[in-house]
Order: structure tokens, then sequence, then C-alpha cells
């Protein structure tokens, strides 16, 4: 449990381990895409502009949930506090729904087939979780739930584990982002606030390692929809079959998540809620389109007419230099 790699010498700006896990995951969706999607035969140019376009949605999405669901934490009303995410805060419910809104909004425009785009995009949000549920280890956000199993996890009083680390954060003069942003590992100190451990506690009591589960969880996804890609029969199939499948394990997660920050509608909480409604919704459409690649093949499987325009579009052919002539030898 690291939460800071590194601090940029001079100027003391500490690299988060979430923010370096985050870009790492977006590196490899973005190689990802481009390989499986131009085998799909979408434009290559399209989805690279769709990838950013996505990126960014679904940035907002995973933040503006984590802030409507912890609205206590911003109370301060700083502007900077709702946009620093190096540190975590974000909800993967709301990157999902914000990057699946972005991407029908630009591939609309496109004239492409959403479903078309989803596939090749979703498999990378379970890379996703795989890579960043690492960072959130490291952090000690999403944590679970205290337990006495075997390979429980303690997470340290930071104060104690990084003296030098915490003094520093915690200077008075430091300004910015710096300030007071390091307090100790979320698991510690909501074990605190619930008076489970003193505040003299050098770690949290051991908990479920949830961030290593759904990792796993994230990589045994991405298996699976690897293995169903040069099967499928109906655009749509991989992204729906995620849906279904994350709706239902994430769902398990959160009876065993210990972290205060998910929020609750009624007696679920808000990502138990948006998984149970997202997997019915995917179980329906499943069903429909099913129905429709039996009737119809072809036209499950199309890419819509704005892919069929670029497919159609003639390349410059590049110039070649004519062939010399050979002498003949007298």
């Amino acid at each position: 449990m690291y939460p800071i790699l590194f601090t940029i010498p001079f100027i003391n700006i500490p690299i988060y381990s979430y923010g370096v896990m985050l870009g790492t995951s977006l590196i490899v969706a973005w190689v990802f895409i481009m390989r499986f999607g131009s085998k799909d035969g979408l434009n290559r140019e399209v989805m690279g502009n769709c990838f950013i376009f996505t990126a960014v949605s679904a940035m907002i999405g995973a933040r503006l949930l984590y802030i409507i669901t912890n609205p206590d934490t911003f109370s301060g009303g700083k502007f900077f506090d709702y946009l620093n995410i190096r540190q975590g805060g974000l909800v993967a419910y709301g990157g999902f729904l914000g990057g699946f809104f972005g991407s029908w909004f630009y591939m609309s425009r496109k004239k492409i087939r959403l479903l078309a785009w989803a596939d090749v995009a979703v498999p990378t949000l379970a890379t996703g979780l795989g890579i960043t549920r690492w960072g959130c280890f490291m952090y000690g956000c999403d944590f679970g739930k205290p337990t006495d199993l075997p390979w429980a996890v303690s997470f340290p009083n930071w104060k104690i584990r990084f003296p030098e680390l915490y003094e520093m954060m915690n200077n008075p003069d430091a300004g910015g982002c710096m300030k007071g942003s390091l307090h100790g590992a979320p698991a510690w100190a909501e074990h605190v606030s619930q008076g489970l451990i003193d505040s003299s506690a050098e770690a949290s009591l051991p908990v479920h390692p949830t961030q290593l589960y759904e990792s796993l969880d994230g990589w045994i996804m991405f298996g699976i929809l690897m293995l169903i890609w040069k099967r499928r029969y109906f655009r749509g199939q991989i992204f729906l079959i995620f849906t279904m499948m994350y709706g239902v394990t994430r769902s398990l997660f959160e009876i065993i998540r210990g972290d205060a920050e998910r929020g609750s509608i009624g007696f679920l909480s808000t990502s138990q809620f948006v998984g149970i409604s997202t997997f019915i919704l995917a179980l329906i459409f499943y069903i429909i389109l099913h129905k429709k690649a039996r009737t119809d093949p072809q036209a499950a499987m199309a890419l819509g007419p704005g892919a069929e325009e670029l497919a159609d579009e003639k390349q410059p052919v590049p110039a070649r230099r004519p062939k010399r002539k050979k002498k003949k030898k007298k």
C-alpha cells in the first residue's frame, strides 16, 4: 500500500499511484481499440476521435457520480476540489454511463452503430478494472469490510508509515493540491471515525481486499469476452454480455465493501441499484437482438451507413517510382 509512487523534484508535486494506474489503463485501451477496431472494419480516425471523446465523458461521469454520492466531501466549495482526481474519487458506474452517452453522441453524428463501437470499447473496461483497481489498492480506497480471512489486509496510518511524506503534505505552508491531502489510508480513517480503532493505531483492522477481487474479476471478464469475440453473431453482443456480468459481480462485491463513499438508494448501494437495473436492461436487449440476428444475420453484423461510406472512400494511391529498364549486355 503505497499511495504516492514518487514526488517530482524541486517542485514537490506528488505522483499518485492511482493516477499512474488510470493513465496506464487508458494507454492499454487505446492500443486494444485501434488494433481490434481496425479488424472489425471501423475507421481508425473515427475510433481515435471517439476514444478521446468517450474517455473525457467517462471521467466526467465518474467524477459527477462521486460528487453526487459524497456531497459532504466538497462542503468547502473550492472549485479545484471538484477536479482533483489524482487521489481517486471516481465511481466506475459513473464512468460506464458517462462513456456510454458520450460514445452514443459521437457515433450518432458519424452514422455508425453505437453497438459496433461498444463491442470494441467494452473489453477495455474490463482491462481498466484489472489495472485501476490496483491503484485503488495502493491508495487504500474502495476497501472491504473487516474479516478474519487469511488473505485479509490492513491499511496503514500514513503518519506512522510515511512520516516524512506526511509532514511534507500537511505543512501549513504547502499550497494548492498538496495542502492537507494526505492524512491516512481511507480504511484506517473510516475505522477511526467508527470508533473501531484508536487514532494512534498503526493500521486499520484486517479487511477484504475488494480492490484485488475486482481486479481479478476484470481480467476474468476480459478473458471471457475474448473467447466470445470470434463467435459473436450480432453487434452489441460483447457489450451486453459485459454489462450483465459486471452488473452481477459488482452487486455481489458491494455486499462486502466497507467504504462509506458509495451512496445508497433505498436499501441498495448506488452501484447495486445501477448494476441490477443495467443487468435487466441488457438482458432484455440481448433477447431482442438475438431474435433479430436469427432472422437477418447480415443486418445484425452491419456497422452502419457511416462506416460503409468511409470504407467505400478511395484512398490515394502512393506514387511509385518508374522501374528502370535494365540495360542489355552487348
